[in-house]
């Protein structure tokens, strides 16, 4: 099986090709939790070429799918070929997940369900997420490799982004989650503002401080070297928009 990986802003669509057996599970996995990491959790998988799928890819997707949804976001399938959509029905995976008959359907509901989590408040900034990337070797060493961490975005502005990150998982403590965001240090950010624009800034900046937050992570503030003018207008904007909202808005 051949999987293609298309990236847009806010989701992913991964077309499956040929026969879907047991070998290919750990393929599967590997692009969904690749994606995950960058912060994409809303994917397709367009099933339309895919000629046979046994028990065992079967479990894969629905693991796939509990992945997005554990991470706040939605998987779903594309114009599954005739045996894959006869399989899922017999089986009662179109119970589970949605089944939908073209590929525009299925990002269309994607984009409905993005669209419904941020009038339910998920998202200007809370919630947001931030991928974080170090140039030094140290650091990366630190984490095991060259990898992109991934944050929860909780502030921005024109000047600096505040963000909390956890490394509970990769087994990396609040003290040592310090030392790997020290004070001075560079780090390269990839982050959305989806009420500014669409697509991501990808900005450098300097660690300005980093403390310990209350769920065994770290909460850093880091101020931007170098922002160019639309972005800075644009997110400065943000700022004083969401300023005045706090002011206006009860409960806020």
């Amino acid at each position: 099986m051949k999987i293609d990986k298309s990236l847009h802003d806010d989701y992913a669509t991964l077309t499956l090709k040929g026969e879907f057996d047991t070998f290919y599970c750990p393929a599967l996995m590997q692009e969904v939790e690749t994606l995950i990491e960058r912060g994409v959790n809303h994917l397709v998988l367009d099933m339309r070429l895919v000629k046979f799928i046994n028990s065992t890819a079967l479990g894969a997707v629905i693991k796939a799918h509990k992945r997005c949804r554990a991470e706040g976001g939605d998987l779903m399938v594309a114009q599954a070929s005739p045996f894959v959509r006869d399989v899922m029905n017999k089986v009662g995976i179109d119970k589970l997940i949605t089944l939908h008959e073209t590929e525009g359907d299925a990002i269309k509901a994607v984009i409905k369900h993005l669209n419904q989590k941020e009038l339910a408040g998920d998202a200007p900034v809370d919630h947001e997420k931030v991928m974080i990337s170090f140039l030094d070797e140290i650091r990366n060493k630190m984490i095991g490799g060259k990898k992109t961490l991934v944050g929860q975005m909780s502030n921005v502005d024109s000047h600096k982004v505040q963000f909390l990150w956890n490394g509970s998982k990769a087994g990396i403590s609040a003290e040592q989650g310090k030392q790997l965001f020290f004070s001075g240090g560079e780090i390269h950010l990839k982050f959305q503002v989806k009420m500014i624009k669409r697509s991501f800034f990808e900005l450098m900046a300097t660690v300005d401080s980093v403390e310990a937050s209350a769920d065994g992570g770290v909460r850093i503030t880091a101020k931007f070297k170098k922002v160019g003018d639309g972005d800075r207008e644009a997110l400065s904007q943000f700022a004083a928009d969401m300023e005045f909202l706090k002011r206006q808005l009860p409960g806020k």
